[in-house]
């Protein structure tokens, strides 16, 4: 008697221990390509699929291989449960037998989140999105002292050969006047939602960002460094790479203090307009300004 009462509560405590312990997730089942593939866990703990898919079934355990009284499947609640779907809740079993997620056709584009949070497996078909705009106070002409501009947002360049590569290449620093200075975040549209891209952490610095989420908090990278960047994002797979090119001058001055200073330079110095024409001041819209150490920078002044 006492070796059943074990045996119950052992089978017990392993349906409800939570799966946010678990560090790694496999995907296996006839639908997945080579028997298996490790899920990526995302910096919020949940964890993600991205990839090609067979028609067939999905299941998603906790080891990378069975083992015998260790590994769990979290299997979906219902019978026929569709891999694609806006959130469906699953039950950790021991029992590998019982059905899994159902994927009906082949496709190489397949994306699916756990949520261990809520035990819900959310599906999709991943399209690309038309363009990709950087909007915030981290450029010129981005932000005032109220808000961001949505009108002003700098749009990615998408690679010529995957629709789901985009990169942007100019110029961030920290301009006066602005609120959030030296912030930005990443649109689908020259808008404020419903596409957006943002950082998993608050003021995370760009150059340390190796992965990204759609959608969720309102958070925005911030820069420490002043310069040029590089930065491309993938959408498929959620990732962000940031490169420094050359970093902006170390005293602090920003581009529109530098400016400034510069209305009152020498022949050397100066400011000038699109065509060229020499300006005794900073003039609203582009400026091109030439520093003292024969730099040229541009300025966009919006008022």
């Amino acid at each position: 008697m006492k070796k059943i009462s074990a045996i119950i509560v052992w089978a017990f405590v392993m349906a409800i221990l939570p799966v946010q312990a678990q560090d790694n997730l496999w995907a296996t089942g006839s639908a997945v390509p080579g028997g298996k593939q490790q899920l990526v866990k995302r910096p919020d703990g949940q964890f993600r699929f991205v990839g090609p898919l067979n028609s067939g079934e999905v299941k998603i355990r906790t080891t990378e291989n069975y083992e015998k009284g260790v590994t769990r499947y979290l299997m979906p609640q219902y019978t026929d449960s569709y891999l694609i779907n806006y959130g469906l809740r699953y039950s950790l079993t021991a029992d590998s037998s019982k059905a899994g997620w159902q994927v009906l056709f082949q496709e190489d584009t397949y994306k699916f989140l756990v949520n261990t949070s809520e035990q819900t497996v959310t599906g999709e078909l991943m399209l690309p999105w038309n363009e990709v705009l950087m909007g915030g106070s981290a450029y010129a002409g981005g932000s005032n002292n109220i808000e961001w501009n949505r009108d002003n947002m700098l749009p990615f360049v998408r690679d010529h050969e995957d629709p789901y590569v985009f990169s942007w290449t100019g110029e961030l620093g920290f301009f006066e006047d602005v609120i959030e200075p030296g912030c930005f975040k990443l649109e689908g549209q020259m808008t404020w939602g419903p596409r957006e891209l943002h950082p998993y952490t608050d003021n995370e610095d760009p150059l340390q960002t190796t992965q990204l989420r759609m959608g969720g908090p309102d958070r925005k990278w911030k820069i420490t460094k002043a310069g040029t960047y590089r930065i491309t994002v993938n959408l498929f797979y959620e990732t962000m790479h940031a490169e420094l090119l050359n970093a902006g001058n170390g005293g602090g001055a920003t581009a529109i203090t530098e400016a400034r200073n510069a209305e009152k330079g020498s022949q050397k110095t100066g400011i000038v307009d699109l065509q060229g024409r020499r300006q005794q001041r900073l003039q609203r819209g582009l400026n091109i300004v030439r520093k003292s150490d024969g730099t040229v920078r541009k300025v966009y002044v919006d008022r």
